[in-house]
């Protein structure tokens, strides 16, 4: 125990618990944060030593039993539970096709329960722009909202109802998604675990019941989850031959399916880039080098260049509003306006006013702390005054460093706590019916499912598993936002050389938290569940990979190996 508090990785779940003492700490206080307050510094201190007994217990547990449960090849025990002896984990696709079929078979429930699908209020926007009800942007990725206008035409030809069309989605979700999280559980075998660890994994993923429900709902996340899945599996195979000969069919796979997550959820450019270039930094023969560094420039030239250059203008669509891409900067100048305003001057003002579609004056009334779509809206009055506004940000970022703080905890509250901005348990919140959307859409597709088959009979079947003691932690947000994580990147840090490459193994994930950081909401409705689905799906994967007790192989794969000896 001693030792571990000495490493420097013990900086880790310090910062961590700083951090949730100070989200917590805002829930009671509509978004102040009262420093001068003792209970302030007694809630970081509490996280703190939470956070700093749970990793290094974690820790010490693992160094106990990793012999026994992440070693490749152990043989099977009797103390191993039956079920562990009936399923079959071995690189085969009668063996994918087993696991494939245990997910499907516990998720068919509420397939059933949740027919024709669950579609958000995003849907309903995009569906708008195809009807030409609202300008066809790329708010939300235009080709998401391309396929999903033709897939309404399609249901609509087809079965005189568009909602079918876009349910025909939702069946391929529910079909593949369930492939690639049995291939993601053999995968893990496949790097070392055995089958207790390949079980729990399995039984996470079949029987978690926010799996099912939100690959029965239809948003860009999920779709975008389809791609990203089979990326960080792609990536994770290269990390493991290294040095050996990589097929070239595993290159266009990561190309594909890296593309496909960016094309069907934007922020994803910023994960997929850069997991491919710092890629390149580890040990790889120097043709994957090239050939990894070409895939990443290629992807970020299609995404940041010719999609905005090229593919926007051929299909008529407008890029999305620039207010995008500084949620925070927005926050920030609008926490001023409503707790500082007295020291803004009049050009100030008028500036806010000129470049924000909220007026000035109207600010105080609207803000909230723990969401930045109140004050930022859909569009900008002015984008060109962009660079005017974000100067007056940084000249005020300086004069209230407290109040942007503020600012910026509120809007990730949801990340780091376990309560939510209400002060109600800060649990994933998923939607079992489609009564979240904008109503002008009935006039184009009056059969909207309002309601679900049976979605208030899975809405009680998941607050009833939410209400499980310890079950209930599974439920949280932050668990997978950030407390998971900051356990893996405390794992990467441990004593001993490849701090760096095992840091860079896991960049997706790193990546992806990053991501989070930047979303400008996370503690109200269901977005913030759908923000952390990739996280939730690649998880165990990387948990895997980092906690397993040998590093990635040197050599090859397993059946490269077998042939050399043979």
């Amino acid at each position: 125990m001693l030792q571990h508090l000495r490493q420097g990785r013990i900086a880790v779940p310090i910062v961590l618990g700083i951090v949730f003492g100070l989200c917590d700490a805002i829930v009671n206080t509509d978004g102040r944060l009262y420093l001068n307050h003792v209970s302030v510094w007694l809630r970081m201190a509490m996280f703190v030593l939470l956070f700093v007994v749970a990793f290094i217990g974690v820790d010490l547990f693992r160094e106990r039993v990793r012999a026994g449960t992440l070693v490749a090849g152990r043989p099977e025990s009797a103390a191993d539970p039956a079920i562990c002896k009936l399923l079959d984990y071995s690189w085969t696709p009668r063996a994918l096709l087993k696991l494939w079929g245990v997910i499907l078979v516990c998720w068919l429930p509420y397939m059933v329960m949740l027919f024709p699908g669950v579609y958000w209020a995003d849907d309903s926007g995009q569906l708008l722009e195809h009807y030409g009800a609202n300008v066809f942007t790329d708010h939300h990725p235009f080709l998401v909202t391309m396929l999903y206008g033709g897939m309404a035409d399609i249901g609509q030809s087809l079965f005189g109802n568009p909602i079918m069309g876009l349910y025909i989605l939702v069946l391929l979700q529910q079909l593949f998604m369930p492939l690639m999280l049995a291939l993601t559980v053999m995968y893990c075998a496949r790097l070392g675990a055995n089958k207790v660890i390949c079980t729990l994994e399995l039984m996470l993923y079949a029987l978690f019941p926010a799996f099912p429900i939100l690959f029965s709902s239809l948003v860009k996340d999920t779709l975008s989850a389809l791609f990203f899945t089979p990326f960080c599996l792609l990536f994770v195979e290269v990390i493991r031959r290294r040095k050996s000969v990589v097929p070239p069919m595993l290159y266009v796979g990561l190309f594909a399916t890296g593309l496909l997550s960016c094309l069907t959820k934007k922020p994803c450019v910023y994960i997929i880039v850069p997991s491919l270039i710092f890629l390149c930094a580890l040990g790889l023969a120097k043709r994957t080098k090239i050939v990894v560094a070409a895939l990443g420039v290629l992807i970020a030239a299609i995404m940041l260049v010719f999609i905005p250059k090229v593919a926007l203008p051929a299909v008529h669509a407008q890029p999305g509003g620039k207010q995008e891409a500084i949620p925070y900067a927005i926050q920030m100048v609008a926490h001023d306006v409503k707790y500082g305003g007295g020291d803004m001057s009049a050009t100030d003002r008028q500036l806010v006013s000129d470049f924000l579609s909220v007026d000035y004056d109207k600010i105080p009334e609207v803000y909230t702390f723990y969401s930045a779509d109140p004050v930022k809206l859909r569009s900008l009055k002015n984008p060109d005054l962009m660079g005017d506004f974000l100067k007056l940000w940084v000249r005020k970022s300086a004069e209230h460093p407290v109040g942007n703080l503020e600012a910026y905890l509120g809007l990730v509250q949801g990340w780091f706590d376990f309560r939510s901005y209400d002060g109600t348990p800060a649990y994933m919140v998923v939607l079992t019916d489609s009564e979240w959307f904008n109503k002008q859409i009935l006039d184009f597709v009056p059969q909207w499912p309002v309601k679900s088959k049976a979605g208030s009979t899975v809405r009680d079947v998941y607050d009833a598993a939410q209400s499980v003691p310890v079950l209930n932690l599974l439920f949280t947000k932050a668990l997978w936002a950030s407390i998971i994580p900051f356990f893996l990147l405390y794992e990467v840090l441990r004593p001993g050389k490849g701090k760096f490459q095992r840091l860079v193994a896991m960049m997706p994930l790193n990546m992806s938290f990053a991501c989070l950081l930047m979303v400008p909401i996370s503690a109200m409705g269901g977005e913030p569940t759908r923000y952390i689905l990739q996280l939730m799906c690649v998880i165990p994967l990387f948990l895997v990979s980092v906690l397993r007790e040998a590093g990635f192989r040197q050599e090859g794969n397993e059946d490269d190996e077998q042939r050399r000896s043979a």
